[in-house]
């Protein structure tokens, strides 16, 4: 890529794109408990499905890649020294965005930190992995991502069913979830720390985000419902 450099995100941009996203996510969660007066959050309903979710889940795509951007760009100091694997992933994220073509595999791709974040969902006592992969036939995939956003996004017609779900809409939450979590982490933590105080969105549906190998963790993790 010649001499591109890698751009973090100016910190005003980044300020402002971070109350906004936090400003979203509360949103969304006031849908989500608007739908949940009409479907109870049980296990036996997550696969109901309604107009209602599916706005839902596709609001939340947009949303997701945005906060996946800002984790993986948020202003801090230079990229560390002596990772070349890492400076091209994100040369080649900041090419592909400037084009419109990054994807969300791209992303979990350079933050494999994410597939082991667990979130306790309070009503179902029990915790699930919003970045979890399943292995499938021509790749890994995000189930709730592949069969919930993108199959509304390009297969409604055929998919709107199986994927307009109380599940897919519960995980496209959670995932936000995390993201708020990690964005505030990273943020705080050495080696880099941004002057930016990252606050998480309040919610009643989820707990504080957990690493999978926590031992108060290993024996409530549900996977994928």
């Amino acid at each position: 890529m010649g001499s591109e450099k890698i751009r973090l995100l100016p910190e005003s941009i980044f300020a402002k794109s971070i109350e906004a996203s936090r400003k979203m996510y509360e949103f969304l969660q006031r849908d989500f408990e608007v739908s949940l007066e009409y479907i109870a959050l049980d296990r036996n309903q997550l696969n109901v499905y309604s107009t209602r979710l599916a706005d839902l889940i596709l609001r939340s795509g947009p949303q997701i890649m945005n906060l996946l951007y800002l984790l993986t760009f948020y202003p801090r100091g230079d990229i560390p020294p002596k990772e070349p694997e890492k400076e091209e992933k994100l040369l080649n994220i900041q090419v592909k965005r400037q084009e419109r073509h990054d994807t969300f595999k791209d992303y979990l791709d350079i933050l494999p930190c994410l597939s082991n974040e667990c979130v306790m969902v309070d009503t179902l006592k029990g915790y699930i992995i919003p970045f979890e992969m399943e292995k499938r036939k021509s790749s890994d995939v995000v189930f709730w991502w592949e069969d919930g956003y993108n199959a509304l996004k390009h297969r409604a017609i055929r998919e709107f069913e199986k994927s307009a779900t109380l599940k897919h809409a519960l995980y496209a939450l959670a995932a936000l979830w995390v993201l708020h979590h990690q964005l505030r982490t990273v943020t705080n933590s050495p080696p880099f720390y941004s002057i930016i105080k990252v606050d998480m969105p309040e919610s009643e549906l989820f707990s504080e985000p957990m690493d999978r190998t926590h031992p108060l963790v290993s024996d409530y993790v549900w996977g994928n419902l």
